[in-house]
C-alpha cells in the first residue's frame, strides 16, 4: 500500500472512530446522567480531522521496516504511540476539547482504543495488499 494511500485511511480511520467516540460518550452522558445538550464550536469536526491527519503522518514513516526488528522495531512503536499521544494531547488542548485533568482521561482512554484499532487495521489492509500482490504474481507464473 502506497503511504498517500495509509495516509488518507488512517486520517479517515481515525476521524471517523473519533466522532464514534463523541458519539458514545454523548449517549452514555444521556443514558446515566440525563444530559441531552450537546453542543461544538464550529471548528471541532475539522480539528477532528486535522488531528486525524497529524496522527497518521508519522504512522507513514514507522511502516518502514526493513532491517527493523526485535527490540528496535518495539521501541518504534513505543515511540510512535507517544508520538501520536502528543499530537492528540496537543491538539485537545489548542482546541479545547479538555480544560481539565478529569476532562482528559476520557480523551485518552479514546486515544488508547483508537490507536490499536487503526494499527490492526492498518496491519490488516496491508496484510489484504500482500495476499492480492503474491496472487497476481502466482497468476503470472502459472502463464509462463
Amino acid at each position: 500500500m502506497t503511504k498517500l494511500k495509509i495516509l488518507f485511511n488512517q486520517t479517515l480511520m481515525i476521524s471517523t472512530a473519533v466522532l464514534f467516540g463523541v458519539g458514545v460518550q454523548t449517549f452514555l452522558r444521556f443514558v446515566l446522567w440525563g444530559q441531552a445538550d450537546f453542543t461544538w464550536p464550529w471548528y471541532t469536526p475539522l480539528s477532528i480531522v486535522l488531528t486525524g491527519f497529524l496522527c497518521a503522518l508519522p504512522t507513514t514513516l514507522i511502516l518502514d521496516t526493513e532491517g527493523v526488528s526485535g527490540k528496535k522495531a518495539l521501541l518504534r512503536n513505543l515511540i510512535h504511540f507517544i508520538l501520536v499521544g502528543g499530537v492528540v494531547s496537543l491538539c485537545g488542548y489548542l482546541f479545547g476539547w479538555y480544560e481539565s485533568p478529569a476532562d482528559y482521561i476520557p480523551i485518552l482512554i479514546m486515544y488508547i482504543l483508537i490507536y490499536f484499532f487503526v494499527w490492526f487495521s492498518t496491519l490488516w489492509l496491508l496484510k489484504a495488499d500482500e495476499k492480492k500482490i503474491n496472487e497476481a504474481i502466482e497468476q503470472l507464473r502459472d502463464e509462463d
